[in-house]
């Protein structure tokens, strides 16, 4: 019986343990951009993420705002099937093995920061 409550404890931790190491690699970041053919830009506003992956003051010129850590959403395919609008704040992950996307998105130009993401498990946050 002791062993049996010593395992159960043991994988009790372990989980505990677990869950925590998953929700470490969560960012939290907000849409700052939205323009015509899926140019999307977020700004990381809570979590750690490496510096040299996002640009540090990237200025949008057009709406003469300056972000902190902003990067260019790479996967614009799936990232435009969350349906966020600019403002929406959400969580995601980093996706550093990400699938090949293949979907049509016009050649028009807008600046973005030249640091690009994939990013996967996009949830919302509600206000």
């Amino acid at each position: 019986m002791k062993y049996l409550y010593l395992l159960l404890l043991t994988a009790g931790l372990h989980a505990c343990t677990s869950s925590n190491k998953l929700n470490s690699n969560k960012l939290r970041g907000k849409l700052v951009i939205s323009e015509l053919c899926a140019h999307y830009v977020v700004e990381v506003v809570a979590g750690n993420i490496d510096a040299s992956k996002t640009a540090g003051g990237w200025k949008d010129e057009k709406r003469n705002q300056t972000f902190k850590q902003s990067f260019s959403v790479a996967n614009r395919c799936s990232f435009g099937k969350e349906n966020l609008k600019e403002g929406d704040e959400f969580s995601f992950e980093i996706d550093n093995a990400p699938e090949q996307e293949n979907c049509a998105v016009c050649m028009a130009y807008y600046p973005t920061p030249s640091q690009s993401l994939h990013i996967k498990n996009i949830n919302k946050i509600q206000p």
